[in-house]
């Protein structure tokens, strides 16, 4: 084939800028999560993973929840950061997903009101879907230097939890309408291997987003030292090996990007 060369396809030149409004309507949505607690059934302190239902042996124990509350202020300050530097630093699809997952969050907290905890995995796999995208996509944007840090360590923290989260819901609405005990650590060492296969799995593919991984492994943590509290060993030995190996997964991937930087 004959012609002028055309530049590479990257996700730099391939993607499409954002617009001020849906950076205004991310921003919006990030305060909305933040205050929906008081103006729905649930009350202050309500969260997209804190719902009802019984009480699994995965389930981290109750301060590891307290990440929300700089999950929700780097999303606030990111997209503000966004409305200061430019809405055309940021891509159009990070801005619709990181939309799609904080009108999830808010629309969760809502619908726990109702203490419907199938109701709930399903908002909660919306918000998955949309954490996923938005942090493969915040690994290549462009722009000043402070902006993608913050992207990514706003972005990366929120889908961490949320890909935790997930499990934790769906395994929850599965033991409370279905033949699943919530007291069998066998299925659930399982499904807590699937989680964290996933992580390790996304954190490779963003080539090391930070906060992503530490996300991960803080939702290992917690569910570590419920384990330990309980007695489950399989949960407790499962839930230190995930968190280890998303820490190990991270250095390895800072050590490539370093190399990568020194061969350039």
């Amino acid at each position: 084939m004959t012609g002028t060369a055309q530049p590479p396809l990257t996700p730099t030149t391939a993607r499409t800028p954002g617009t001020r409004p849906l950076a205004w309507a991310v921003l919006a949505a990030s305060v909305l999560e933040v205050v929906a607690p008081a103006i729905t059934l649930n009350g202050p302190g309500s969260s997209p993973d804190a719902g009802s239902g019984p009480e699994l042996l995965i389930t981290p124990a109750g301060w590891a929840f307290s990440i929300w509350g700089v999950i929700y202020a780097l999303a606030i300050a990111q997209a503000v950061g966004v409305l200061a530097a430019g809405a055309e630093h940021t891509s159009r699809r990070l801005q619709v997903s990181q939309l799609v997952l904080y009108v999830g969050g808010a629309v969760w907290i809502a619908v726990a009101g109702v203490d419907s905890t199938l109701a709930t995995a399903a908002v909660l796999v919306v918000m998955a879907v949309a954490a996923t995208a938005a942090v493969l996509t915040v690994a290549t944007q462009g722009g000043p230097e402070w902006l993608r840090l913050l992207s990514r360590a706003a972005v990366g923290l929120y889908a961490g939890w949320v890909t935790a989260a997930v499990f934790l819901n769906v395994s929850t609405a599965l033991a409370e309408l279905g033949p699943l005990s919530a007291r069998d650590a066998g299925w659930q060492v399982v499904v807590l291997a699937l989680a964290a296969l996933t992580l390790l799995v996304i954190t490779a593919l963003t080539g090391g987003v930070v906060t992503y991984a530490l996300a991960g492994a803080w939702a290992m943590l917690g569910i570590a030292v419920t384990a330990a509290g309980d007695g489950t060993t399989a949960v407790l030995v499962t839930a230190v090996v995930a968190g280890t190996a998303l820490l190990v997964a991270l250095a390895t991937a800072a050590a490539r990007a370093r190399r990568a930087v020194a061969t350039a």
